[in-house]
């Protein structure tokens, strides 16, 4: 297969793909004939590593290990055929896997990549035997000793977090009570109009089935209030807003998912939202400032109040860019929830956290699998609860972390302008 006869398609996978999933590879090299074994620890789009080891010897042979990145590169061709890879820094000794596709159709992709490991001969390359994903629980001693001596701080911090996983899965994660909070969200989405609206209809899927879910673990009650479709429009945001009324002791969500712009004039970093109803109304007559919407959630009182929008923060009148995409590894969950984490970061955490999908005069963009801010958002969420993360969960970590992921997301890809997201965190523990 020649270079050129391959085309990068920048598909965004789903949303389940942000914290610490685990692959097996198997694949029998066509040279020296052996049959090799990797374990894959994906974090994000931008980073995962492997460890490979000859299936017969495992870790008492040769230990091949190697970060790996995305190649954002794109390669054009009037060949229609789509390719997504993870190259290893360590090209000397470590394979580069990749996954090829006909017709511009990524439901064609085979789960088993294909895998060269001479970077200047892309021609040379051979097809994996197996590539599947591994649930955290099936990383037990056994399994990991395949890849890692028994006093590696990593094998410990696996094993470790393997069986915090699976002793989790047996016991109620939080008692209810009277005083249990409310996880009660707000999210307004333009999913009508015609250039974004599947990528807002999609974040909408995103959004609700993660704090659901967030709820749902907790054992928390949860209220959702949706303005979108025909809905969708200044009046009825006010409304809804004056409607919300969080508890004191209650988790507050606003988001936000269209089309943003700012005044030339404007001081505030924050943008204004585009509540047009429709596209033959003026931005300019049906809008409201997200540092409005910030005052008036927090005036509310919630304990905890978290406020997110995903649009563009350029000047008003300027073209708004149209979706792009961008291809990732096809995770399909993470396995590796530390509730108490979870917990912590929710019920054991109070103050505001603000934060926008891009500086003024950027661009905020996404595809059809969601605005790049919020996958992003879900992604760091996911990476601070995680078993495997030693630091203390923090939602200034959190936003920080989100908003450089949608850099790197809009980091090349064929994107014009990459995008820095804007934030406010006042947060404290309660515990």
């Amino acid at each position: 297969m020649k270079k050129t006869a391959l085309t990068l398609i920048l598909l965004l996978a789903a949303i389940a793909t942000q914290a610490q999933t685990f692959y097996e590879l198997q694949y029998t090299h066509p040279i020296d004939g052996r049959k090799y074994i990797g374990l894959m620890t994906y974090f994000s789009d931008e980073r995962c590593k492997m460890r490979i080891v000859r299936a017969d010897e495992g870790v008492k042979g040769k230990v091949w290990e190697s970060d790996y990145v995305k190649d954002s590169d794109p390669v054009t061709t009037d060949n229609k055929l789509g390719v997504m890879y993870y190259r290893p820094l360590d090209a000397r000794s470590m394979p580069t896997v990749f996954w090829v596709w006909r017709d511009f159709r990524a439901e064609d992709m085979k789960p088993e990549p294909q895998i060269f490991y001479d970077l200047t001969n892309v021609g040379d390359y051979f097809n994996a035997t197996s590539f599947k994903e591994k649930q955290l629980s099936e990383l037990t001693a056994a399994y990991l000793e395949k890849f890692y001596q028994p006093n590696d701080a990593e094998y410990k911090n696996l094993l470790a977090a393997a069986q915090k996983a699976g002793a989790q899965n047996k016991t109620d994660v939080v008692g209810k009570g009277a005083d249990t909070p409310t996880l009660r969200l707000l999210m307004v989405a333009n999913t009508e109009v015609s250039d974004i609206g599947i990528a807002c209809q999609q974040d909408v899927k995103n959004v609700t089935n993660e704090f659901r879910n967030i709820a749902r673990v907790l054992e928390m009650p949860y209220e959702q209030t949706i303005i979108s479709e025909e809905e969708f429009g200044k009046a009825n945001v006010a409304k809804a807003i004056e409607n919300f009324k969080p508890g004191k002791q209650d988790i507050a969500v606003f988001v936000y998912s269209g089309h943003g712009f700012r005044f030339q004039d404007q001081k505030d970093y924050f943008p204004c939202i585009d509540l047009s109803p429709t596209a033959y109304d003026k931005a300019v007559e049906n809008y409201s400032t997200m540092t409005d919407i910030y005052k008036a959630i927090i005036d509310k009182g919630a304990r905890l109040n978290i406020i997110l929008s995903d649009c563009c923060n350029t000047k008003v009148g300027q073209d708004t860019p149209t979706a792009v995409s961008i291809s990732t590894l096809f995770s399909r969950a993470s396995h590796s929830l530390d509730t108490d984490k979870l917990r912590n970061l929710f019920l054991g955490q109070g103050g505001n956290v603000w934060a926008t999908a891009a500086s003024p005069g950027e661009a905020s963009w996404c595809s059809v699998k969601g605005g790049f801010f919020l996958l992003s958002f879900i992604e760091s969420l996911r990476y601070q609860i995680s078993t495997l993360t030693q630091e203390k969960p923090s939602w200034e970590a959190l936003i920080n972390l989100a908003i450089d992921e949608a850099r790197k997301k809009t980091n090349g890809n064929g994107v014009p302008q990459e995008q820095n997201g804007v934030k406010q965190v006042k947060t404290k523990s309660i515990q």
